[in-house]
């Protein structure tokens, strides 16, 4: 619809779609009538309008926490810290959904995309609600009459709508996700346990709880490090620091003899005692995080500066992957809209895919020594199905994390429900059994207990 921009969800994500892995999938029509379909250009918007048939269920629209079921909704998809409330501000905002009726719908736009799910009354309806007198206690009068429509607003001049065929809701997922590139395929050491340790944990105190794990028998295949293991962080150095970490080579193969890696935490702002900070500075964006440059991914300059430091520093010595965290929000937290960067990307555009496109460059360190990794993120969209790292968040409802575990198979995501937050013994237990069927098993406790 209209001239689609240069950038966008797949092409931020560097999603390639698996051509042979669909070409081997049954063939099937075209699942809706296409003259029911819709797009047009309105006010430097795309206005795209899809059919609902009566008893049809809608899911997906993103990683949400409260509901499963999406007909009836009002969202705006908008990359964020998860508030409370599912209104489409979430950590994975995919702009895709998947009807109980065997298709599913994704629109590949960087934008904050406004949802009416099934919600708003067209006048040329098909099928349109009977007029009732709310005065007549028997008529049935609802405040919020059926609608037979999908209706979707896109800031931009243009936009790629994908359709993708069923016959099941379950083959319409697995249609978006090969078309995305298919899901990632983690190292061994990835579907063991983790423990993440106190932030300002030093080497030998790491080393203290590995050997208690060991003790008692418990697994452990990969330890995470807080903010502690840099030398300032919020903003960050993104070196070790020299007293907790006095000699971090030798750590780290301390914990490969004994069967451990290590997974290390970041966020990407960088502060100005960073060796790289002046030369990553004019590849920064307008406005700072906690007064750190945030580097614009999207310039090779900006990659090669930070990444060429974290390969230096922790992957050559042996680091197998990273927890990057606050790419989400909030808003207080993050650039605000009028925020500019030297690549020309939108801060729109920017927030919707700052973690995507993280994950996908650091992706590339472990690629060039042929290895795997997996790690963790706050934020994801549509195209980064094939990314090889977790969504986690700081909300802490078991029963939402649940909820969250059973949406995140149509966001086209991983989701951890962590381990911590308990206020008894069996919430305690009750969270260990909901995380071994997650696809990453961790406690992450030391703050909480």
């Amino acid at each position: 619809v209209g001239k689609p921009e240069a950038y966008d969800l797949m092409k931020a994500a560097g999603a390639q779609p698996k051509k042979e892995a669909l070409a081997k999938l049954e063939k099937v029509a075209f699942p809706l009538v296409q003259a029911d379909i819709a797009g047009k250009l309105a006010d430097g918007k795309v206005y795209l309008r899809f059919p609902l048939q009566r008893d049809e269920q809608l899911y997906g629209f993103g990683l949400n926490f409260q509901t499963v079921h999406q007909r009836g909704k009002i969202l705006q998809l908008h990359v964020d810290h998860y508030g409370g409330r599912d209104n489409g501000r979430t950590h994975a905002p995919t702009p895709f959904y998947v009807s109980s009726n065997g298709y599913g719908v994704f629109v590949n736009a960087a934008r904050y995309i406004d949802v009416y799910a099934g919600s708003g009354v067209r006048k040329d309806s098909k099928n349109p609600p009977v007029e009732k007198n709310r005065n007549d206690p028997k008529a049935g009068w609802s405040s919020r009459p059926y609608s037979d429509a999908v209706e979707m607003a896109v800031p931009a001049g243009g936009v790629e709508v994908y359709v993708f065929a069923g016959p099941t809701p379950l083959d319409a997922v697995k249609r978006f996700n090969l078309f995305n590139g298919g899901g990632p395929l983690p190292p061994r050491w990835g579907l063991g346990f983790t423990q993440r340790v106190r932030s300002l944990f030093t080497a030998d105190e790491v080393a203290k709880e590995v050997a208690l794990f060991e003790e008692k028998g418990f697994p452990l295949d990969f330890v995470g490090l807080e903010p502690g293991w840099q030398s300032r962080a919020y903003p960050g150095t993104f070196e070790w620091d020299p007293k907790r970490y006095p000699e971090p080579q030798k750590f780290v193969k301390q914990m490969l003899d004994k069967g451990i890696r290590l997974n290390l935490w970041i966020n990407p702002y960088v502060s100005t005692a960073a060796p790289f900070y002046k030369a990553i500075k004019p590849y920064t964006g307008s406005h700072t995080v906690w007064v750190g440059e945030v580097p614009d991914f999207n310039l090779p300059q900006a990659r090669k500066i930070f990444f060429d430091q974290l390969q230096k520093d922790q992957i050559n010595i042996g680091v197998s992957g990273y927890k990057i965290d606050e790419v989400d929000g909030y808003d207080h937290y993050l650039w605000p809209d009028v925020a500019t960067f030297p690549s020309g990307i939108s801060a729109e555009q920017m927030r919707q895919t700052y973690g995507m496109i993280t994950m996908r460059h650091s992706l590339d360190m472990f690629r060039k020594k042929n290895q795997r990794t997996y790690g963790l993120v706050r934020a994801n969209n549509g195209g980064g199905v094939s990314l090889p790292y977790v969504i986690y968040n700081d909300y802490y409802n078991h029963q939402d994390f649940i909820t969250a575990l059973i949406n995140s198979g149509t966001a086209g995501v991983l989701w951890t429900p962590e381990v911590r937050a308990s206020k008894t013994g069996e919430e305690w237990l009750r969270r260990f059994q909901t995380v071994i069927f997650s696809p990453m098993a961790m406690i992450n406790a030391w703050s909480s207990g």
